[in-house]
């Protein structure tokens, strides 16, 4: 006799520290993202930066790995290779949009898309002796997602070796190159990226409307740039302002 079926567990766990909410990626060994992942982590972070309690978020992993990629066995015997597609580029299209700081503690290896996700956050540390970057090219593919957000935090030409070779980077390397803020001893990540969160958040809600303006800049025009930043002004000394 078989008893009742039971859930699975979720990808995605979230636990909140004060004003700061933890978002760990929980699909061991390598928390490699499948459909299901990639939309409940996006759910995750849409309702954390529409909730007044969070301030800010830090995008973890579960175990010895931050991630490690997409899981392309999984993605290939499902069947549902346009709506991974689909779900996990909806993923990468929440961040430059949210409202809400987001930091990475990234405490292992971060490969392929799980660098993506690195990518996308605005303040990384990392676990010393992780290794973070695309690795496509070292199985015979392209970086064609995670590449993407990787081109707005590394440089060039690091960049052009890291998608062509498939090599990643060492946290010294990351760390020279400016891929990542801090590398510090794996006790202490969770600590010290609080403490980054608890800094980044010093200007309160103005975070709110300013982080989406500045990803937004990158794209403008300097004149769309210019007059996005007039109104911007008018609204901020405004009387109806304190």
């Amino acid at each position: 006799m078989t008893g009742p079926p039971t859930a699975e567990p979720s990808p995605v766990l979230v636990r909140h520290e004060q004003r700061t909410a933890v978002v760990e990626l929980a699909r061991p060994p390598a928390n490699m993202i499948d459909e299901t992942l990639a939309l409940r982590l996006r759910s995750c972070l849409e309702e954390l930066d529409a909730s007044s309690d969070t301030d800010a978020i830090v995008l973890t992993g579960a175990g010895e790995v931050f991630c490690g990629g997409a899981d392309a066995a999984a993605v290939r015997s499902s069947g549902r290779a346009e709506e991974f597609a689909e779900a996990i580029t909806g993923l990468f299209a929440f961040f430059p949009a949210s409202t809400t700081p987001l930091l990475a503690a990234v405490n292992g290896d971060a490969l392929a898309g799980g660098f993506g996700l690195v990518c996308s956050c605005d303040i990384v540390i990392v676990a010393d002796g992780a290794r973070l970057g695309t690795n496509e090219a070292k199985l015979g593919g392209w970086p064609a997602l995670a590449m993407l957000p990787a081109l707005r935090r590394v440089p060039e030409k690091a960049a052009i070796r890291n998608v062509l070779t498939g090599e990643p980077f060492t946290t010294p390397e990351a760390l020279a190159l400016g891929i990542v803020d801090e590398v510090v001893a794996s006790a202490d990540l969770l600590a010290r990226t609080r403490q980054w969160a608890d800094a980044v958040t010093v200007s309160g809600r103005a975070v709110a409307t300013g982080r989406p303006q500045f990803y937004r800049a990158r794209q403008q025009t300097y004149s769309q740039a210019l007059a996005e930043a007039r109104g911007a002004l008018a609204r901020a000394f405004s009387p109806s302002q304190p």
